[in-house]
């Protein structure tokens, strides 16, 4: 294994020495979105052009610099390494700024995903770690959607399924950024269905994530989808109603159209 035990406990350990573990109230919370423009996204201009701002930071250009290696393609462990290294670094440094904290998450997601030998032991605890210590922080709430399926799919887990999804359910009721809380709704439904416990908790939860606005709601429609079938299943006529009329309004471009107008029209008539 390229990980060590030090590796596994090294960012809990971090961030109670840092003082970081302390809760922070929504009162408190930053302006998240500010450090959601460090997230890797090769389709953004804000990371595209990470470097070009990063000119007299040298903090932001080590970052970014990291970012770009371990995201080069074709995706290798030997750059994942090199750029650990570089995250490793920026996190001692400050584990508590926008670039610590994002430099914690992707320390997790290399042990997670960048590795020819993953370590999802290692980027469970990393990525639970960072959620703990920084609740309300963007790159600390997406570290919990991350540690919920590690958890929800674990195949070495001593619960049943019923008792992990409902820790995990409590945990993630502290969750304040409006996308987070809407994946976690849709996460948790898919889960209370998929492992065929609660129809009933399946669609409260994908009921909740629908109720949550999505600046990009094209990626919504297989939410859409399974909310109206769940709604009309259970006898919710209006919300499938409202929930395939919404799907014909975003997914224009969708082959499940057809279906979607023939059921809406259906649960008109009734």
């Amino acid at each position: 294994m390229l990980t060590t035990p030090f590796d596994r406990g090294r960012l809990w350990l971090a961030l109670l020495i840092a003082g970081a573990v302390s809760p922070v109230g929504v009162s408190q919370v930053n302006d998240w979105s500010e450090e959601a423009l460090l997230l890797y996204n090769a389709g953004s201009p804000e990371i595209n052009d990470l470097r070009g701002r990063s000119a007299r930071n040298e903090r932001l250009k080590s970052y970014a610099a990291a970012l770009g290696l371990l995201f080069n393609e074709p995706l290798r462990e030997s750059n994942a390494l090199i750029a650990r290294s570089t995250f490793d670094t920026l996190f001692e440094a400050n584990p508590r700024d926008d670039i610590g904290r994002a430099s914690a998450y992707y320390l997790a997601q290399i042990n997670h995903r960048h590795l020819d030998q993953p370590d999802l032991e290692a980027a469970r605890e990393a990525y639970r770690a960072l959620f703990e210590a920084q609740p309300g922080y963007f790159f600390g709430e997406l570290a919990f959607l991350k540690y919920l399926l590690l958890e929800l799919y674990a195949d070495d887990s001593a619960e049943t399924p019923v008792e992990r999804i409902e820790r995990l359910e409590k945990m993630g009721e502290r969750l304040y950024i409006p996308d987070m809380r809407r994946s976690y709704h849709r996460t948790l439904g898919e889960a209370y269905r998929g492992f065929e416990i609660s129809d009933e908790k399946a669609f409260d939860h994908l009921k909740a994530a629908y109720e949550i606005e999505s600046s990009v709601p094209e990626t919504q429609t297989d939410l859409l989808w399974s909310l109206a079938e769940l709604a009309e299943q259970l006898g919710h006529r209006q919300v499938a109603i409202n929930a395939l009329e919404d799907f014909l309004r975003t997914a224009t471009w969708d082959d499940r159209r057809g279906e979607v107008a023939s059921r809406l029209a259906t649960l008109k008539r009734k």
